[in-house]
């Protein structure tokens, strides 16, 4: 089983809504809400598996009002996790300081959320 303590940065399980864009020349667009999101990348599940390595163009939008989060992506974990579902694991590609300072303050403020809702 995997440890979440061992991650680079801190997940918060909070299904925003998500849009992915393939790179791949397809212009395939997939609308889905993510499993849990964090500073490095994020998790989604879809009804399909896309191809380990592929590149994405990515919009977050939370639910409180900002303004979308978006960057781009490489599939680094694709595999089916039940008859329906796809795991799928999104790295977000090296991100801008601004970028970076906007997506980890956002999940800070998740993960205090779901430590009051446990309490």
């Amino acid at each position: 089983m995997f440890d979440s303590n061992r991650r680079k940065y801190p997940r918060a399980n909070y299904p925003c809504f998500l849009t992915v864009w393939l790179a791949n020349g397809s212009n395939e667009t997939i609308l889905a809400n993510t499993s849990n999101v964090g500073a490095g990348g994020l998790a989604v599940h879809l009804n399909h598996a896309i191809d380990l390595g592929t590149k994405v163009d990515i919009e977050l939008n939370f639910k409180n009002p900002s303004t979308p989060f978006r960057c781009k992506g490489k599939v680094v974990r694709s595999f089916k996790e039940s008859e329906r579902f796809y795991n799928i694991g999104i790295q977000f590609e090296p991100l801008s300081e601004l970028k970076f300072a906007f997506i980890d303050g956002k999940i800070s403020e998740l993960l205090e959320l779901e430590k009051k809702e446990k309490s």
